[in-house]
């Protein structure tokens, strides 16, 4: 019995579009993967850049409390996320301050007069369970009674 060219071919065409299914296939599966790993980073960066906003507002605020435009008081201390929160203005929805903490410190200079500096560090976290930032921010400040 003997096979014709054609009939030596059967199947080859059934070949091709198999592989060429599973090659596209796979090309969804990376570009998925791919788009949902871009998502995620903006999604960080984006919260990233909201605690970091936070902790600036909430070591600002200290700031007023330590160099008011009126009378001197003293408000260089640790503030509890619900001290800070009731000094400023509502947050973004999801953005919290953890803490800030304001240490003191009092500088002689050569002159001989004192000079009080301040190490302001407040840390801050946007987000929820899935996906949070934290950030911490530093300010130094000082007197200016020279």
């Amino acid at each position: 019995m003997s096979y014709s060219s054609y009939n030596k071919q059967r199947g080859s065409g059934l070949m091709i579009v198999l592989f060429v299914i599973v090659v596209m296939g796979l090309m969804a599966m990376v570009m998925t993967k791919i788009g949902v790993s871009s998502q995620t980073m903006t999604t960080k960066e984006v919260l990233g850049t909201r605690a970091w906003f936070t902790a600036h507002s909430a070591n600002e605020v200290v700031l007023t409390k330590i160099f008011p435009l009126k009378e001197k008081e003293n408000g260089c201390k640790s503030y509890t996320s619900q001290e800070v929160a009731n000094m400023m203005p509502p947050f973004q929805k999801g953005c919290q301050v953890i803490k800030v903490v304001c240490t003191p410190k009092s500088i002689r200079l050569l002159s001989g007069k004192k000079v009080n500096e301040y190490h302001l560090e407040s840390t801050a976290t946007c987000g929820s369970n899935n996906v949070a930032m934290t950030r911490t921010q530093e300010v130094w400040a000082k007197d200016l009674n020279e």
